[in-house]
């Protein structure tokens, strides 16, 4: 805790640190306030912003602080010293933040109940533009909240406002059109930033990925290439089609364990558990786990018939196809 004196600054700072509040409330009269470079010192009581004093020394006198001591005086009596006032400092250079945020997709806007996993991670640049708005909007209970706070608190935010934003989207249009996708979020950030008193100088996202998808992929080559490459070229009936062959295949135990079925969940919201479309889920945490309800075991008809319609439409050879009938036949 800094020592009480007559001198009133923000001792030490750091290149992270974004607030600091004066821990002492009782100020008296004549005490000088010392405002550095990329600073600004704001007078609250009460939560409300009376005064601010911007780079320079200042003191403290009933000229310099008319609105301070025009409140004080209906409060407490005119020129009472010492006065009861939070002093917070204020960091007006550019800060730095990072990022991940875990969500469910649709796959496509036509296919809404197919749901899958999308991470993104990245970094962002601000500064504070307003210090007013800033405290009394996003701060909130100063002499209790640390820079760190500050900081996490920045950090969600941002998070939560992308999360909304992507949320519009789906799987498809953020593979095929991604740089469109991430200028709209920017945009979409850097207003809500500034409607709080912030600048949203740059964000910088680091890519997205399907980690289900890729794990299709790696996997079973077979479906995993021929799908993604579908989402990448905007083929949203087609990538579709081969999710459903995934399923079909693995429900006849053709398929190596894709885990495509518990990676696209069938659910007719945005976000699981119960949630309203749209609403996000705790700041930067871990999208809900949805597991894909286990298929019915099917007979050896319908095995058969499965069979059949993959051989009709190209995707085994005939030979597979012999092998696999002569196996259930078998099973009889």
């Amino acid at each position: 805790m800094a020592d009480k004196t007559n001198v009133i600054e923000w001792p030490r700072r750091g290149e992270d640190d974004i607030m600091w509040a004066y821990p002492h409330t009782d100020i008296r009269f004549g005490s000088q306030v010392v405002v550095r470079e990329y600073e600004a010192c704001v007078f609250m009581r009460d939560g409300k912003v009376y005064d601010v004093f911007l780079p320079g020394r200042h003191v403290i006198t009933t000229a310099n602080v008319p609105m301070l001591t025009g409140a004080f005086n209906k409060l407490a009596g005119y020129g009472e010293t010492p006065f009861k006032v939070d002093i917070v400092f204020v960091s007006l250079r550019q800060h730095r933040g990072k990022f991940g945020l875990n969500m469910r997709m649709p796959m496509s806007k036509t296919y809404l109940a197919w749901m899958t996993e999308v991470q993104t991670y990245g970094e962002f640049y601000f500064k504070i533009d307003d210090p007013v708005v800033f405290l009394t909007q996003l701060a909130g209970g100063l002499s209790e909240v640390s820079s760190v706070d500050v900081s996490a608190f920045v950090r969600n935010f941002f998070v939560q406002g992308s999360i909304q934003e992507l949320s519009r989207h789906d799987v498809i249009t953020v593979q095929t059109k991604l740089q469109d996708v991430t200028v709209k979020l920017r945009a979409t950030l850097m207003e809500q930033f500034r409607n709080r008193g912030l600048n949203l100088l740059e964000a910088k996202f680091g890519g997205f990925t399907f980690p289900y998808l890729e794990k299709l992929e790696k996997e079973d080559p077979t479906y995993g290439v021929p799908l993604m490459a579908a989402m990448q070229s905007g083929q949203s009936d087609k990538a579709l089609d081969i999710i459903k062959i995934v399923e079909s295949m693995r429900g006849i135990g053709q398929s190596s364990g894709a885990g495509i079925g518990a990676g696209l969940v069938g659910i007719p919201y945005l976000f699981g558990q119960g949630g309203a479309p749209g609403a996000p889920p705790v700041y930067g945490g871990t999208a809900p786990q949805g597991a894909a309800p286990s298929a019915p075991a099917l007979s050896i008809e319908d095995r058969l018939l499965k069979l059949k319609d993959l051989l009709d439409k190209g995707l085994i050879s005939e030979e597979e196809y012999q092998e696999k009938r002569k196996k259930y036949l078998e099973e009889l």
